[in-house]
């Protein structure tokens, strides 16, 4: 496994993602070498083919990982990486065929990038073949070896569970004492008790051991385990690789100590000044880049339903303070006005046609520009809740109110992350995420969380 902003994800990710950029030049070159019947040419000799031959290379990677080919926990079969991969370059034809049209000079030649790009779907397609077999055959992964019980215990596995993506073996658990029941974590089975855990950790061999005992200072065995420590094996909480594997904080399970004494959650001034500089940055820019786009939307609200283009609406904000976010009108005028505030839901009869699609492409939330550039919002942040909500989840949901230790913004971490928050279940996993977002807080994780929300906008998908 490699880690990346705090995450786990699987090496064959990244060995998929560079091989398969090296296999779309050779793609390229090999279309290049029959147009041109020979194999050997220098940078020299075509000064501008390899910068045209890169721009090709990252229009086709962009439409693949458009095209969800590299997220493996989704991809259940051959036939539908084939049909991705065919529609990701599909895409990449029409942008290249675009970009041809305008700029002729780009070109490589008559026929070359048709020939090139179906040189690449057929390497891609026996590539990923080779590499599901050679995962099935050799890629055991790590052994993993599981202490204690509980709660956090429980989730950790459930997740595990749920990513066959990621190389790990989980060996099995040893119980806090004889007493306990770890036959309820999902049929792992019970090595033994910790008494035991010399003999487990010779017998078993983990490279990685996952404490979650309920209470430490009297049962976990310190000696035993900094000798082991000092071997190479691998020991943390069950609640730093619930993270890792998740991007979640699980408040549920976690201490508050965890939280207190854990690396994250810093804001120097360099950061504030950053995070609010990007924000006026984008904001001035994204506005006027959108103006055609809201003039359009406006003229369809309008034609849509009777009522007000735009409306307010109070939200919380840094440190609790409220403020007035303002958003493109997607439901029906006074639609709360029996039921009073009611969670979003996917289909919502109070939303207009108009307003599911604005909803679903996240286009209602284009005014929200002007809350970053007042000062009330961020680019990137937890999404801004309703003060009516916020007095409910702070009750229910433990630490809720971390999530005001930064301002909200119009995307975010949870928003890429999950669906819908329509119970108060749905807004502590959201919580869980913007936890996770502000412990890892960087430029880096910014990029990628408007990464991915661009993926969102494009092609419909995602949450709020």
């Amino acid at each position: 496994m490699i880690k990346v902003l705090n995450q786990y994800f699987p090496g064959r990710l990244f060995v998929l993602m560079v091989t398969e950029n090296v296999l779309i030049l050779l793609g390229i070159w090999a279309a290049i070498s029959y147009h041109s019947r020979t194999v050997s040419f220098s940078i020299a000799e075509y000064p501008n083919l390899f910068g045209k031959a890169f721009l090709i290379t990252a229009i086709c990677q962009f439409c693949l990982y458009y095209a969800d080919i590299y997220d493996l926990r989704n991809i259940g079969s051959k036939i539908e990486i084939c049909l991705r991969v065919m529609q990701a370059l599909g895409a990449a034809a029409l942008i290249l065929a675009t970009l041809f049209y305008f700029f002729p000079e780009m070109r490589l030649g008559p026929g070359i990038v048709e020939m090139a790009l179906l040189t690449i779907v057929v390497g891609i397609l026996m590539w990923r073949v080779f590499v599901e077999w050679l995962n099935r055959a050799y890629g055991a992964g790590e052994r993993i070896l599981l202490v204690g019980s509980g709660a956090s215990l429980n989730a950790l596995v459930r997740e595990l569970r749920g990513r066959p993506d990621l190389p790990l073996n989980l060996l099995g658990v040893v119980d806090e004492d004889s007493s306990a029941a770890s036959t309820s974590l999902n049929g792992l089975n019970s090595l033994g008790t910790l008494d035991e855990l010399q003999r487990i950790l010779e017998e078993s061999k983990p490279d990685r051991l996952i404490v979650a005992l309920k209470e430490r200072r009297r049962q976990l065995p310190i000696d035993l385990l900094l000798r082991w420590r000092m071997t190479g094996l691998v020991i943390e909480e069950a609640s730093t690789l619930y993270q890792k594997i998740t991007g979640k904080v699980p408040v549920e399970s976690i201490h508050p100590s965890a939280l207190i004494f854990t690396d994250g959650f810093r804001q120097t001034t360099l950061q504030k000044i950053y995070g609010r500089s990007l924000g006026l940055l984008i904001g001035l820019f994204s506005l006027v880049f959108v103006l055609p786009i809201m003039a359009v939307v406006a003229i369809a609200i309008k034609l849509d339903s009777k009522g007000p283009v735009l409306y307010k609406q109070t939200r919380v904000g840094l440190n609790g303070k409220l403020f007035e976010v303002r958003k493109f009108r997607s439901m029906f005028v006074d639609a709360e006005s029996k039921s009073g505030p009611v969670w979003a839901q996917d289909v919502d009869p109070r939303v207009t046609r108009v307003g599911r699609i604005l909803r679903k492409l996240r286009l209602d939330e284009l005014p929200q520009f002007i809350n970053v550039l007042n000062g009330d919002m961020s680019f990137v942040g937890p999404r801004p809740e309703r003060p009516f909500f916020v007095d409910l989840l702070k009750e229910k949901v433990p630490f809720y109110d971390l999530r005001h230790a930064v301002r909200p913004g119009i995307t975010g971490w949870a928003q890429v992350s999950c669906h819908y928050g329509a119970s108060v279940e749905d807004a502590q996993q959201k919580l869980e995420y913007d936890l996770f977002y502000i412990k890892n807080f960087s430029l880096s994780f910014d990029c990628l969380i408007l990464f991915q929300t661009a993926k969102i906008v494009l092609f419909g998908r995602g949450a709020r």
